[in-house]
């Protein structure tokens, strides 16, 4: 499949080269909202002190958010809480960039883990509302670039790299097989929106991963939008889940975006161990303070670390352990 991609990306690029045509080139570009300087303090005043874990080695992260759907507001506060993160804890150096060259697979090389915050469809792609600005060549183009970088980024992954995935990544790529493996699951609608308190388990206190954030907490409030997940890929068969949705201690669901799995299982983070390497999810992030939380802001930094590979952590499946 992969050298099939790289092949007619290949023969695509041949055909412009040809035709004068240079749009092939094209890159994602946002007018995100510049963060405000009260958030910007809050984001500093929340930073941890310390990285949970000290680097075997300087370690190097690509923070990557381009969107083909919805574009959160709140990306560009995560960018700087993640970026500064890094900085003040020594425990990272990141690039923030969504350029799609840093996904050649020679690029790729150069980071420890890549972070996926909140990208959402086809990622490498421009928007289906711009599908009228590109010729049927431009975009078929653009299309198989798109299949030959997440072929790139599951590759770079089953060699041993790190993946973060934040919030909407699991809202991304359906068509790609897998990079929903990879990633753990697939976006099925969010019964609880932004303005929803809920209620979330911590169902390991002792994982290398919660024990350093949490400690002795068995469950937490917090405000923000909560997703469920289609039936597949997720499964507890395959993934270790660190925190899941206590239900009945949450606000009621919307109407208009009704429970659909029918078992209660509404999982909000995972490891999973993907070939050699290491991935690490949460759908927390859609709010705008959720990177203003010293909370959270260590939850992040737990699953970066684990992802670089500075904190070892169990990823055998919550099946297997009987939770």
């Amino acid at each position: 499949m992969y050298s099939f991609n790289s092949l007619f990306s290949l023969l695509l690029t041949v055909q412009f080269a040809f035709s004068g045509v240079t749009t092939y080139d094209w890159k994602p570009s946002f007018n995100d909202e510049p963060v405000p300087q009260e958030r910007l303090e809050a984001i500093d005043a929340a930073l941890p002190d310390i990285a949970l874990a000290v680097p075997d080695s300087p370690r190097k992260i690509l923070i990557f958010s381009a969107t083909a759907g919805f574009r959160h507001a709140s990306i560009p506060t995560g960018k700087v809480a993640l970026d500064q993160m890094g900085i003040k804890t020594g425990a990272y150096q990141a690039l923030i960039s969504d350029d799609p060259e840093n996904f050649e697979i020679d690029v790729l090389k150069t980071f420890d883990a890549i972070v996926l915050l909140s990208p959402t469809l086809d990622f490498f792609m421009p928007s289906d509302k711009l599908r009228e600005d590109f010729s049927d060549l431009q975009w078929n183009w653009l299309h198989a670039r798109h299949k030959r970088l997440i072929a790139n980024l599951v590759q770079f992954v089953h060699a041993g790299g790190g993946l973060v995935g934040i919030h909407a990544a699991t809202d991304s790529c359906y068509e790609d097989e897998d990079y929903g493996d990879m990633i753990g699951g697939y976006f099925w609608g969010h019964p609880w929106s932004w303005r929803h308190n809920v209620t979330v388990l911590i169902e390991d206190s002792e994982h290398a991963l919660i024990k350093p954030v949490f400690g002795d907490m068995s469950d937490f409030r917090i405000q923000d939008e909560i997703y469920q997940f289609k039936e597949e890929p997720y499964s507890r068969e395959k993934l270790r889940v660190l925190l899941s949705l206590d239900v009945e201690r949450s606000d009621e669901p919307m109407a208009k975006s009704p429970l659909r799995r029918t078992c209660g299982d509404y999982a909000i983070s995972w490891v999973q161990s993907v070939g050699e390497g290491r991935v690490f999810y949460t759908s927390l992030g859609h709010n705008h303070h959720i990177y203003t939380d010293p909370l959270m802001l260590k939850h992040f930094l737990a699953g970066i670390q684990f992802a670089t590979g500075d904190i070892e952590a169990d990823t055998s499946p919550s099946a297997s352990l009987g939770k």
